[in-house]
């Protein structure tokens, strides 16, 4: 997910069966806040309080997430996946 939010592709993960059932900004909302949850620095982290309020409103201000603390790089984008 981090080389997707960075590549700014991240929407490309979705299941292509939700097709337009979803809001494109909610998701991208819920994909950020969740990488403010899994940064490297626990100190960086937001506390739950936090992301209850950033999950209710959509006015509240989000900062730039960094690196999860568990990062790692695919070889390939097809996630692990043999195709027959």
């Amino acid at each position: 997910i981090w080389e997707r939010w960075m590549a700014t592709t991240v929407l490309g993960m979705m299941d292509p069966c939700m097709n337009t059932s979803f809001s494109e900004s909610g998701v991208l909302r819920c994909i950020h806040i969740a990488l403010l949850c899994v940064q490297e620095n626990p100190a960086d982290r937001p506390l739950m309080s936090s992301v209850v309020m950033m999950l209710g409103s959509d006015t509240v201000p989000l900062s730039a997430p960094s690196k999860p603390a568990f990062y790692v790089q695919k070889a390939s984008d097809n996630f692990g996946i043999a195709s027959t």
